[in-house]
């Protein structure tokens, strides 16, 4: 399904033709193995008995903050307790953010010690990535995009060095996964493959609704009646795993939490730890909220504000959704490659603007791969460059931070002092410089033509 030996050719040309290619993917590989090890090392503790100096500690202290998450939502789903804590976010690690269905479907791990579980996400995790890369290289081929394939090649060094995927690892969320299922959506709406496209768009309104944004693209290329009936079957699935959750956990007990999650959502904006200007630096969440609150402090004028900001920047993308209503092109995502990819990321992009929590952009390197490939103009690419090499090198910088200036550089969070991305908000640059040139290209594009 993702094995793609053309693109393992297309590696082994880059690296017959460039001696520069070889000595920095040689450097990376080398790094990435070590940082492994690093990440190995921090799972020992949930496998070996704890440390004299720790005599109350227990494996779970070990595990990933995340993963914790997933697995304490487990055990309460299993025991029917409540699922969403009431009242403030201060302690975010003590909240479970998804629906009911993703508890349920977590309650086999509970059959592991902490330490297994912890080692089998992080294979899969590593194993997801893996999968991320070669999934591209497969849609860039069924796509006719040559030069997108080759740039996947020679970016290589970069995927293996990205932020996103690392810091993944470390607290074990699901990123990287849904950043996989994302694509799989993309693939299947852009195909039309119906039954897939409902597979996967079932999974991620489970977990995290925002990814569904591919869902409009065969709307806004023409294509209705595969649109109308991505969303009935759809709906008709969604209602299946509610009707599962009823049926495992009792009428009452999944009833209950399904009204707790959807009360969560709703609060999720209003209780959320804002840190502003009296913290000293923007922390990890880099949300256009977040920015706003921190520069002009807590408040209810802030959170308006931000609002307003935010619609203002996705006003472009209305406009070009509008246009591709008004005159579309009535033709799949293969037909038409660069306009099905250029609305899939801008849709994506946009819904990342949106939110009031933005920890990362797992998918940007995609988009990033993407646009190297299909820009035009060379000071386009230098931007794309410029902007995003600073990211998905936060983690690198992280741990040759770490290891030049010791544990004293981290702070309660945990926040690591010399890290450029607790003060500059390098994710929202990201987001809005790749969200800008989609944007330019959708609009000076034809619309009756790809």
């Amino acid at each position: 399904m993702f094995s793609d030996s053309v693109q393992v050719n297309r590696l082994r040309r880059a690296w017959s033709s460039s001696r520069a290619f070889r000595v920095v993917l040689v450097a990376v590989i080398v790094f990435t193995l070590l940082r492994l090890v690093v990440q190995g090392v921090l799972l020992v503790g949930a496998l070996l008995p704890p440390p004299p100096d720790m005599p109350d500690a227990t494996a779970e202290d070990f595990i990933p903050a995340d993963l914790q998450i997933y697995l304490n939502a487990a055990r309460h789903f299993q025991q029917r307790q409540d699922l969403y804590l009431q009242g403030s976010l201060a302690r975010l690690e003590e909240h479970y953010p998804y629906a009911p269905s993703f508890a349920l479907a977590f309650t086999p791990f509970l059959w592991f010690s902490p330490g297994v579980t912890a080692v089998l996400h992080t294979i899969l995790h590593v194993v997801a990535y893996a999968l991320l890369y070669f999934a591209w290289a497969r849609i860039f081929r069924k796509l006719r995009l040559e030069r997108a394939r080759d740039l996947l090649a020679w970016t290589l060094p970069v995927w293996l060095l990205f932020a996103a995927f690392w810091g993944d690892l470390v607290y074990l969320n699901i990123y990287v996964i849904m950043a996989l299922v994302g694509t799989l959506f993309i693939e299947a709406v852009l195909e039309e493959k119906l039954g897939a496209a409902v597979l996967w768009l079932a999974i991620i309104l489970q977990i995290k609704p925002h990814w569904a944004f591919a869902a409009a693209v065969p709307l806004l290329l023409g294509r209705w009646r595969f649109f109308l009936r991505l969303i009935a079957y759809s709906a008709l699935v969604y209602a299946g795993i509610v009707g599962v959750v009823l049926l495992v956990g009792g009428v009452e007990y999944g009833w209950q939490q399904h009204v707790d999650y959807l009360a969560f959502l709703t609060r999720l904006s209003r209780d959320f730890p804002w840190r502003g200007p009296e913290t000293g630096f923007l922390g990890y969440n880099h949300s256009i909220t977040q920015i706003m609150v921190y520069l002009l402090g807590v408040s209810a004028e802030a959170l308006a504000l931000a609002t307003v900001v935010k619609l203002i920047l996705l006003i472009p993308l209305a406009l070009v959704s509008l246009r591709c209503l008004r005159r579309p092109v009535r033709q799949t995502g293969v037909e038409t490659p660069i306009l099905g990819l250029d609305l899939a990321f801008a849709l994506y992009l946009g819904a990342f603007i949106w939110l009031d929590m933005v920890w990362e952009v797992t998918l940007g390197i995609a988009v990033f791969t993407y646009l190297l490939a299909t820009l035009d103009r060379r000071a386009d690419k230098a931007l794309v460059w410029a902007v995003f090499l600073p990211y998905a090198l936060v983690d690198f910088w992280q741990t040759v931070s770490y290891f030049l200036f010791g544990p004293d550089m981290i702070v309660p969070g945990p926040y690591l002092l010399t890290d450029p991305s607790i003060y500059l908000p390098l994710i929202m640059i990201v987001i809005l410089v790749f969200y800008a040139l989609l944007i330019r290209r959708l609009w000076r594009a034809q619309p009756a033509a790809a």
